[in-house]
Formats: structure tokens, C-alpha cells, sequence
């Protein structure tokens, strides 16, 4: 009988003990998702495909056709087309925004989206197409 309370006893310690010891490991800060290069503002946009467009009427238009998914259906699609740079590289930054308060179901939410590029008063050249960083593709425009 003594050696069934000692017993009791230790355990209860010992579940005591274990109970009270912090976490040894620290939290790993959340990454994030990976998929493409800093959006202005916002989360993430899934691109699964993007093609570059470009009509020959007159005058020449291009556009590019990006499709994906967003991270959940309270999220809006937000994109912004730079001018070409002196290398004629066209930058399209393409993100994502969502009220951090609004509760959403936690699934993707496919996206189709043509980006229209504008021309006007671009001269004769070679340029290329980037979103997020990537190359898209490139194309000759007569000015």
C-alpha cells in the first residue's frame, strides 16, 4: 500500500514537472507563399500560365494572358503596367488584396485576366515582357 501512494505520488510529480517546462523549440516565423517576386501591396497571386499577345492591326496591340489562382475567394486581383526602360523591359506587377477581417473559406480561387499593354509613343525595337520578375516573352514592334 505504501509503495502504490509513493508511486501516485511520483507520477503526479513527474506529470507536474513535464507539464510545467516551456516549449524548448522557438516558432518558425511563417514564410509565406512562395511563388513569385514581392507584390506591392497585398498576398500573392498563384500564376499557373501567362502568354503574350500581340494583334498585328494597326495600331499594334499586345496584352498579356495570365491565369491562376488567388489565395481565397475574398481576394481581388490588382496588376500595374510600368512603361518600358531604357533596355525596353515592360514590367507587370501582378498581386492580390483582402480585408484581413473578413472571414473566407481557406480554398483557391481561379483567375483568368488579360492585361492589356500599351504602345503608344513606343519606338521602333525589341522588348520583353516581365510579370513578377519573370520573363513572359518578347516581341518586335514597329513604332
Amino acid at each position: 500500500m505504501k509503495y502504490a501512494i509513493v508511486l501516485t505520488l511520483a507520477a503526479g510529480w513527474l506529470l507536474a514537472a513535464c507539464a510545467a517546462l516551456p516549449s524548448a523549440s522557438t516558432p518558425t516565423p511563417d514564410p509565406g507563399p512562395v511563388c513569385c517576386a514581392p507584390e506591392p501591396s497585398g498576398g500573392a497571386v498563384f500564376v499557373d500560365r501567362a502568354d503574350l499577345l500581340v494583334m498585328e492591326s494597326f495600331p499594334v496591340q499586345v496584352a498579356l494572358m495570365v491565369s491562376g489562382n488567388l489565395p481565397t475567394p475574398c481576394h481581388t486581383l490588382h496588376y500595374e503596367v510600368a512603361e518600358a526602360d531604357a533596355e525596353n523591359r515592360i514590367r507587370v506587377m501582378m498581386w492580390s488584396e483582402a480585408d484581413p477581417a473578413a472571414m473566407c473559406a481557406q480554398v483557391l480561387q481561379p483567375f483568368e485576366e488579360s492585361v492589356r499593354i500599351s504602345m503608344e509613343g513606343a519606338g521602333d525595337g525589341t522588348y520583353s515582357v516581365w510579370l513578377n520578375g519573370e520573363l513572359v516573352g518578347e516581341f518586335s514592334y514597329p513604332g
